[in-house]
């Protein structure tokens, strides 16, 4: 009789091995997974000065050509005391995804001879301003906005004005020997947050 319950009780462990089985599979056909990437968009960041992109290379001294138109009595394109020209800084960020903020600041370079060269003003669009030499221009331009290209004119001269002048003639006469006239150009770009 032992033995008989033990062979009744090893077949109903089998039947119950078995059913656990068939449930298990028959719950698997309703249970799925899946595997999938989160793919991001990455914002451009894109920005051209006088097109030169600032990713690729900061320095963009050789792309600021001043023009100057010269008179009956000054030569094209150089600089002469009384002589006036003007340079473009133009801002591209027509491929990019961000708000941004510019700032630009001019300033002496460290290697300018001429203490009388000045700016006049500068312009954006067709509106003219004053400028100090030194002093900060900053705008936003914001994601949505139509045209995310920003070109500012800077009018310079040399002035000769005996009244506002520092350099005499004679200043003026030996710093054209070997002299240099430049300005240091500084422009910061920053995302807005």
């Amino acid at each position: 009789m032992k033995v008989k319950k033990k062979i009744m009780f090893f077949v109903a462990l089998m039947c119950l091995f078995y059913c656990v089985s068939l449930m298990q599979s028959t719950y698997a056909k309703y249970v799925t997974t899946a595997d999938t990437n989160a793919d991001f968009t990455i914002a451009r960041w894109n920005i051209l000065v006088n097109d030169q992109d600032i990713k690729e290379n900061s320095n963009f001294t050789n792309l600021i050509v001043p023009t100057f138109e010269g008179t009956t009595n000054i030569k094209e394109d150089v600089i002469a005391p009384t002589s006036e020209g003007y340079f473009d800084i133009v801002i591209d960020g027509s491929d990019t995804d961000v708000s941004y903020t510019y700032t630009l600041t001019i300033d002496y370079a460290a290697s300018n001879d001429v203490d009388d060269l000045i700016i006049t003003k500068y312009t954006i669009g067709e509106v003219n301003y004053s400028y100090t030499i030194g002093n900060s221009i900053s705008d936003d331009v914001l994601l949505n906005a139509e045209d995310k290209v920003t070109s500012i004119r800077f009018y310079v001269k040399w002035n000769d004005d005996p009244v506002t002048q520092t350099m005499d003639n004679g200043a003026d006469t030996s710093v054209t020997a070997n002299g240099n006239a430049a300005f240091a150009v500084n422009l910061n770009v920053v995302q807005k947050r």
